[in-house]
């Protein structure tokens, strides 16, 4: 009897102990779902950072885009009406003309050749006048040396320098003239309103076309200005 009650007793010891495992297991098993996702935290914070953003580098791109740097074309129109000039000559339209780097008004009878600089007389090419811009740093004490060098062929040179009265150049800083021969020749330093400096030489033969040259010339080199200004 005792036998079996010892065996019953040592049967039911071993019950609890079993089940007490069981529950220890369970309560381990239950708890370590937890303790991975505590290890993945960090992980998923860090693929979770967003990507800097391409917006700005886009902006950027636009912001250098080449059509900022582009050259300003001329605004000027391209036909401009003149009135009545010095000496009853009727008034005329003038054409945009293009030169090597300017533009000037060129008029009815007049061709402008943009390779050599030169404005001449369609009908008589000997009556001419060649324009050549000048460098923000020019000499003038040179130039004027040279004027006078170059005029000194034809006849002694006049210095009309400075106010030009009824003239359509205004003012020139420099205004060497000559008379001989071959008609005359004028030598000029001349700054638009832009303070853009451009240096004439000009031959008039004083023949018979010298009234379809003289009034106009003067008015459409008055006209020059620098392309993109």
């Amino acid at each position: 009897m005792k036998k079996i009650i010892l065996t019953t007793v040592t049967s039911i010891l071993l019950s609890s102990s079993i089940l007490g495992a069981c529950s220890n297991n369970k309560t381990t098993d239950e708890a370590k779902p937890t303790a991975s996702s505590a290890a993945t935290m960090p992980v998923v914070e860090a693929t979770s950072t967003p990507e800097p953003s391409a917006t700005p580098s886009m902006e950027a791109q636009e912001s250098a885009s080449p059509e900022a740097t582009d050259p300003l074309t001329s605004d000027r129109p391209k036909t401009k009406a003149f009135g009545e000039q010095e000496g009853g000559v009727s008034g005329q339209e003038g054409t945009l003309g293009k030169g090597d780097g300017y533009s000037l008004y060129v008029f009815q009878g007049f061709t402008l050749d943009s390779q050599s600089g030169r404005l001449s007389l369609t009908e008589d090419p000997t009556y001419y006048a060649e324009i050549k811009h000048l460098p923000a740093d020019y000499d003038l004490t040179a130039l004027k040396q040279q004027g006078q060098t170059e005029l000194s062929a034809i006849g002694k040179a006049n210095d009309h320098s400075g106010e030009l009265i009824e003239h359509p150049l205004g003012f020139a800083e420099l205004y060497l003239q000559a008379t001989g021969d071959k008609g005359i020749e004028d030598y000029m330093v001349w700054k638009n309103q832009a303070g853009e400096a451009f240096l004439f030489r000009i031959h008039n033969p004083k023949g018979d076309s010298s009234n379809k040259f003289a009034p106009w010339v003067m008015v459409s080199l008055a006209t020059l200005e620098l392309e993109g200004n």
